[in-house]
C-alpha cells in the first residue's frame, strides 16, 4: 500500500496495511538530538510527505541571557511581540499591535502568500500540489485561526471582552480577517489541494474557553465561510484544537470538518473514539507530551501507544498516529514511539 492509499484510507475509515503516520519534522527536536533524529526518521518514513534531512538549529550567542538561559523577544508579521523562554516553546505576547477599539480600523494584515497576487509563484504552488499528489495526499495548511491570532494582536483578555461586547469594531475586524483568510483559501482550492487545514484552540483542560452561544454567534458563522468553497470543491477539512471541545462537534459537522486532531490526554480515550465514530471524524493520534513523553520511561511509551492501538484500531482505517518531537523529549522515548508504532 502507498502512503497515498494508506491515508486516503485512513480518513475514509478503510483498512489500511499498518497505521499511516505523520511527522512534525520540529526544530527543538533536532537542537537536542540532532542528526540522530534524521537516521530515525529516515529509517521510519511518515505518509504525509516525503522524508528529507533537517538541518540541525545551531542557535547565536544572543539568544541567551548571561545565566546561559535562552530568552527572546521577537515580533512576527503580524505586529505581535512575543518573549521566548524555550527554544521552540510558543511564548507569552508582551505586546500587540492593536491596543483598542479605534486601532482595529487603521490595523494592516501582513501580505498573503505571493501565490495569491503572483501568477509565477500560483503556477510554482500549482506544480507542487500536482507532483506531491503523484505519491501523497495533498493536504495544505492555510486555514486560519481566530482566537489565537486576534488574541496575539489584541490580547487574550481583551479580545475575550470584545468578543462578549459584540461591538462594531470586533465585529468588523472578524469580518476583515476572514476575506483575508478566504482569500488565501480560495487560491489554494485553485491551486490544486486536496485538503485544507485549520488550527484554532477553543478549549481548557475541562471545558470550552467560550460558551457555546458565544462560539456559535462569533465565530462559527465566519468559519462557515471559509470551508463553504472547500466543501463545495469536494475537498477535506482537517481540524486541530486544543482543550476539550467534544461540546463543538455538532458545530464542526455543520461547518464539513471531516477530521480533526485533538489534545488526546484531555479526553477519555474511549469516550474520544465514540465521538469521532459517531460523527464519522477520522483522527490523528497525537500521544501524551507533557507527562509519558517527557517524564516516562521507553516501556511507558510503548504501552501509551498500544493502549492508543487497542483503543482506536488505526488498521482498521478512521485515524493515524502524528509524531513530533519536543523541547524534553529524552531521544530513547522518541525513538520508542517511532519503533512501537511501526510495530504495530
Amino acid at each position: 500500500m502507498t502512503s497515498r492509499e494508506r491515508v486516503i484510507n485512513a480518513f475514509n475509515y478503510k483498512k489500511v496495511d499498518r497505521p499511516a503516520v505523520q511527522y512534525l519534522y520540529y526544530g527543538p527536536g533536532y537542537y537536542e538530538h540532532g542528526e540522530k533524529l534524521n537516521d530515525l526518521y529516515e529509517k521510519y518514513p511518515g505518509d504525509f510527505g516525503g522524508f528529507a534531512r533537517q538541518p540541525i538549529p545551531v542557535l547565536p550567542p544572543e539568544n541567551f541571557d548571561p545565566d546561559g538561559r535562552y530568552h527572546v523577544f521577537q515580533k512576527d508579521d503580524w505586529g505581535t511581540t512575543w518573549e521566548y523562554r524555550v527554544y521552540g516553546m510558543m511564548g507569552h505576547a508582551v505586546d500587540f499591535p492593536v491596543k483598542s477599539l479605534e486601532d482595529m480600523a487603521k490595523y494592516k494584515f501582513p501580505d498573503l502568500p505571493d501565490y495569491t497576487r503572483d501568477s509565477q509563484a500560483f503556477e510554482g504552488l500549482k506544480n507542487h500540489f500536482a507532483n506531491f499528489r503523484k505519491d501523497y495526499f495533498a493536504l495544505s495548511g492555510g486555514g486560519g485561526a481566530y482566537m489565537e491570532r486576534i488574541s496575539g494582536i489584541r490580547g487574550f483578555d481583551n479580545f475575550l471582552m470584545d468578543l462578549y461586547d459584540d461591538s462594531p469594531e470586533i465585529n468588523n475586524f472578524l469580518d476583515r480577517i476572514t476575506d483575508y483568510y478566504l482569500e488565501n483559501i480560495l487560491a489554494i482550492i485553485k491551486a490544486g489541494a486536496e485538503g485544507i487545514s485549520f488550527g484554532d484552540d477553543y478549549g481548557t483542560q475541562n471545558g470550552l474557553i467560550l460558551s457555546k452561544d458565544l462560539f456559535r454567534h462569533a465565530i462559527k458563522p465566519r468559519l462557515q465561510k471559509l470551508t463553504e468553497p472547500i466543501k463545495k470543491a469536494g475537498l477535506h477539512i482537517h481540524f486541530h484544537s486544543c482543550g476539550r471541545v467534544l461540546e463543538l462537534f455538532d458545530d464542526f459537522k455543520d461547518i464539513g470538518v471531516n477530521s480533526v486532531w485533538l489534545q488526546m490526554p484531555v479526553y477519555d480515550m474511549t469516550e474520544l473514539r465514540d465521538a469521532c465514530r459517531e460523527y464519522n471524524f477520522s483522527a490523528a493520534l497525537h500521544p501524551d507530551r507533557a507527562v509519558i513523553m517527557t517524564l516516562g520511561t521507553p516501556e511507558d511509551v510503548r504501552e501509551l501507544v498500544l493502549e492508543i492501538n487497542e483503543i482506536f484500531k488505526p488498521k482498521d482505517g478512521g485515524s493515524w498516529f502524528y509524531i513530533e518531537a519536543d523541547t524534553g523529549f529524552p531521544f530513547e522515548n522518541i525513538k520508542s514511539l517511532v519503533e512501537t508504532v511501526y510495530s504495530i
